[in-house]
């Protein structure tokens, strides 16, 4: 396709992340969005309510930092700018056409930002041959003077796209020891988000369910492996693969939540 051929060559990217397959795992998001419009809608209005509204409840009109800007397609993102002084959106990926509509607003920007922090070093085991996961550990506050800080429907992807360049390159890693490491990229999200100062809004997926033609339940699990998630704000179902579409669909059961500055845990 023409369009992820020009993508491919005109988004900038550092070598880790391209390596890592982040561009691809991007491009492919967007023709799923685009094939599953209709079905994704709901998903995406709802997320936009319930980050204006944690918007409306943060006492610091400051800075808003987004994690996981992505496509936009989840991001209320002129709201969002006349909303707080300062729009900060942060993913590992931002595709020309998303940077056309950034500068659309004098108060938005875009920063290039690994979630995990394993893309370096995942891509330098990978060129030296080193058969080792490297350890999430605790992740850095994306803003220092943020007021809110949305993580934005990433909590469950994570762990994909790593994953994945593990099993391509580290050829010794068992799938139990991947499964492992797993659980505690997304466990190290959630303690970076704990010790914010700011508000926090987190938007997520935290479990799936799959059904075949007749709508009959095949399998049923979570997506953030074992993590402990009090209940949720707000919660609704995402279509992600809706039905027929294929064999079997599949839906994610999404989960909402805004914390007050130190005002309790995810």
């Amino acid at each position: 396709m023409f369009s992820d051929l020009l993508a491919t060559l005109t988004t900038r990217l550092s070598p880790p992340l391209r390596a890592l397959g982040y561009l691809d795992e991007t491009l492919a998001m967007r023709k799923r969005a685009r094939q599953n419009r209709e079905a994704w809608q709901p998903h995406l209005d709802n997320t936009r309510r319930f980050v204006l509204a944690s918007g409306q409840k943060c006492r610091d009109r400051g800075t808003v930092v987004i994690l996981g800007s992505g496509l936009l397609l989840d991001v209320p993102l002129a709201e969002l700018s006349g909303m707080f002084r300062e729009v900060v959106l942060m993913d590992v990926v931002c595709l020309p056409e998303v940077r056309k509509r950034i500068r659309a607003y004098r108060n938005v920007t875009f920063r290039e930002y690994d979630a995990t922090t394993l893309a370096e070093r995942l891509y330098q085991n990978g060129l030296r041959g080193v058969m080792a996961l490297p350890e999430p550990g605790s992740l850095a506050a994306p803003y220092e003077d943020a007021g809110l800080v949305v993580s934005l429907n990433i909590l469950s992807q994570l762990w994909v796209v790593p994953r994945a360049f593990v099993g391509r390159n580290l050829r010794g890693i068992l799938p139990e020891q991947a499964g492992d490491w797993c659980s505690r990229i997304v466990e190290a999200h959630c303690a970076m988000l704990r010790t914010l100062a700011s508000d926090v809004c987190l938007v997520a997926d935290h479990a799936f369910v799959t059904r075949d033609r007749g709508g009959n339940v095949i399998s049923r699990g979570s997506t953030v492996y074992d993590l402990a998630l009090r209940a949720p704000d707000a919660s609704w179902t995402w279509n992600i693969v809706p039905p027929g579409t294929g064999e079997v669909s599949k839906e994610l059961i999404v989960g909402a939540w805004h914390l007050h500055n130190g005002s309790g845990r995810t």
